[in-house]
């Protein structure tokens, strides 16, 4: 359900705060989350849920990220 969200919206070539990011996860999943800003080295730092069954702000590589949407 999560990799659908690539098909949302308009994509953009890069991370902006306020896009969804839709990343990979292990075992094929997907996971998202809203983008909040950039690391130093520019990984996306994400807003998202299932961390611990909480909401939490947590960087990603940007290897894992695979589209960025902006809802329309």
């Amino acid at each position: 359900m999560a990799r659908s969200f690539a098909h949302y919206g308009r994509r953009v070539s890069g991370p902006q705060v306020g896009a969804i990011a839709v990343m990979t996860r292990r075992g094929g999943g997907g996971h998202v989350g809203v983008v909040s800003g950039l690391d130093r080295r520019g990984n996306p730092i994400v807003v998202s849920g299932n961390h611990g069954r909480r909401v939490a702000e947590s960087v990603y590589p940007r290897s894992r990220v695979y589209a960025y949407v902006v809802p329309h």
